[in-house]
Parts: C-alpha cells; structure tokens; sequence
C-alpha cells in the first residue's frame, strides 16, 4: 500500500551520505514514495545516484558562511512548492537542523506529516568550537524550529538523552549501522596500490574534519614500521594527509583515496585488516559519537582501534571487537597509544566468527519500526 510521496532534505550533495540512502530504502519498502532533495557541489558525480525513489540536486552558488544557510534555506522552499504543485506529498523528512525549518514550515502551510532525524548533537559540532556567537545562533534557530516537534530521531542514546533533557521531545535513536549484507567480495589490493602481505589500517570518512583522527593514524604509523594507512575520504585532514605522512617520512606507507559509491568502498573497507575510528573528544559531538565507519568495519569483518570516548569506546571493549586508544594530551603520544592499541589487536586478534556474531546483532533492519514511528502531524 502507498502512503503517498515523502520529501526527504539533507544539505549535503546526497552521493556519499549512507544513512539518507538507508533511510530512503526503509521508507520505499514501507510504501512511501521518497523524493530526496539535496545540493548539486562543483565536483558531484552527474549520473543518477544509487537511491531508491526520485533525487533532485540544487545548486546553490555559495558554499560556506551565513549566505550558504540562506541560499539554502530559500532553495529547499523553491523545491519544497514544486513539490506541493507536483501533488501526491504526505509527509517531509528532514535531516540535520539546517534542513529543519523549511520542513516546519512546508509542513504547517500544507499538513504534512514531519519526521525529522539528527545525524549528529548539531550545535555542538567542531565547525562551532570557538564560535559562541554563531553557537548562539544556532541554538536560538534550535529552540524555534524544536517548538512544533514532539517526536524526533538520533544516533545513539547519549544524543538522545541531551535533547530529552533540554527539550522534553520523544527521541528515538537509531545508530549508524550497517545494513545486513552478504560480506563484499575484497578489492584487489594491487589496484589499489596496498601491499599484499603486509598489515593495512584504514580509516574512512566522507568528511575528515579537524580532530577526526586521520593525521593521528598518519603520525602513528612512525610506531608500526610493518603496517601501512589507507585513508578513504574528502575533509581538511583528508587532504593534509600526504604532507603529514611526508613529515613523518611514511610518506610510502600512505594511500590516500577520494571518496568513492558505496559499493566500492564496501569492497575496499573488506580488503583491509583493522579500521581505525579516532575522533579527539575535542566537542561533545565527537565525544559521544558512534560513527557509521565503526559498523562499516565490523560488517567487514574487520576489528576495530577506537578512541577512548563514552559511547564508542564503550561500545568497542563490551563487545570485544578490538582495542581502545588511550586519551593523551598531544600528537606525540596520541601516536604511540593508536599504536599501542593496534598491536594490541594485532597479537590478540578477534576472532572472525565473533566479529561476524556481533555483526548480526547491530544492523540497520532491527531499527526499522523505530525510524518510521518518527513520522508524526506537528502539534
């Protein structure tokens, strides 16, 4: 049975985000009809994307700072009335606060039903540290979008239980896991230029801003002279990363990839032999993270060296699928910890079927009542 269309708002340029591909899927197999509104970046792949329903790109012309936040706001209204002309739309769904208010506003003026899904604790990320005005800003612009809400979704319990606590809204979480896949067959490693036997870290990330742990992973590799880094991505340390690995002289241990279509970097995470996963606990958005990678390298069969933060951390040592990194104070000894951590798992090694068990009871399907109960009619 259809439930009609459903408008879907991310802010991103809709190629690389997963848990908007997931979310779209478990949508279609509901009998929604999602259309998947988003931004059309310089350098976007022009083919049709991997997402089931219609997706539709903006281009927006600016790409940081206040005037970004306005053309995209405008651009979402502009699409959100074609839409409404289109005809058909029950419901919107909007994803991440920059979204959020054309979402209220398309579903006051037309009765649409709202869902709307925190990827991260916004107004806490990194591009707000040291910024208290533009913080200010954004949690007054929280406060008025939050005011019609009385149900919303997050990524992990610690989120959750912030936005219970300051807003008193309904939060269901559904984590950033994997969908349950038959394992992906391994990238060859000669194409991809990685040693055959030696030991390859990976860390991967569609965005590697500051303090996400990839020129950490670099500098750490000066302690593991028989292992080498792949790194999977776009961001700031993403591309700081040859220089550093320069720097260090592990310049020729270091593989440094773009980001690549889901497929692709399914079979490039199974080729490799420990994910790494070290956020800073610089901001509470990172602190209490529990970042899709994690579950991508589990579902790989991969074990995993985290950062010693409250929900990953945690997460890592209660399940026993590898090690923690102790916390230091500077990228010296943040260094000899992830390497500390990775021999740790090197010469204890998960087993591959525990890996495998505890892959089965973190996948995307257990969470799929939780997700669609989060579309509801504003008060």
């Amino acid at each position: 049975m259809s439930h009609g269309r459903i408008a879907v708002l991310v802010s991103n340029d809709l190629e690389f985000d997963q848990r908007v591909r997931k979310t779209c899927g478990t949508l279609a197999e509901a009998g929604w009809e999602p259309v998947l509104i988003g931004r059309r970046m310089r350098f976007a792949d022009p083919r049709a994307l991997d997402r089931p329903g219609v997706s539709r790109r903006m281009w927006l012309g600016v790409r940081s700072g206040p005037l970004f936040y306005l053309a995209l706001q405008w651009g979402m209204v502009r699409a959100l009335r074609r839409c409404q002309r289109e005809g058909g739309y029950k419901a919107i769904w909007a994803n991440d606060l920059d979204t959020l208010w054309p979402a209220v506003w398309a579903a006051r003026k037309w009765g649409w039903a709202l869902a709307y899904d925190s990827h991260e604790w916004f107004t806490e990320a990194e591009g707000l540290k040291g910024k208290p005005v533009r913080k200010a800003i954004w949690k007054w612009w929280e406060r008025r979008c939050f005011a019609p809400l009385s149900k919303m979704l997050t990524v992990n319990e610690a989120i959750a239980n912030a936005y219970r606590k300051e807003y008193g809204l309904e939060v269901g979480v559904v984590p950033n896991v994997s969908e349950r896949m038959d394992p992906a067959m391994p990238m060859p490693r000669s194409g991809l230029g990685w040693p055959e036997e030696r030991t390859v870290l990976l860390i991967q990330g569609a965005f590697m801003d500051r303090d996400r742990g990839a020129l950490d992973a670099v500098r750490a590799l000066v302690h593991l002279p028989d292992c080498h880094l792949a790194l999977i991505g776009a961001g700031p340390e993403h591309a700081q990363a040859a220089d550093v690995a320069a720097q260090c002289g592990v310049a020729d241990r270091v593989h440094v990839h773009d980001r690549m279509p889901f497929a692709s970097l399914r079979r490039c995470t199974a080729a490799a032999d420990i994910g790494l996963s070290l956020d800073r606990p610089t901001v509470d958005n990172f602190r209490f993270s529990l970042p899709n990678k994690l579950f991508d390298y589990l579902h790989a069969g991969l074990p995993v060296v985290c950062s010693d933060l409250p929900v990953a951390g945690k997460f890592v040592q209660e399940e026993g699928i590898g090690a923690v990194a102790k916390n230091a104070d500077n990228a010296a000894d943040i260094a000899r910890a992830v390497s500390a951590a990775v021999e740790q798992v090197l010469s204890t090694p998960p087993a591959k079927a525990h890996l495998a068990a505890v892959a089965r009871r973190h996948h995307w399907e257990a969470h799929k009542e939780t997700l669609l109960a989060a579309i509801h009619p504003l008060d």
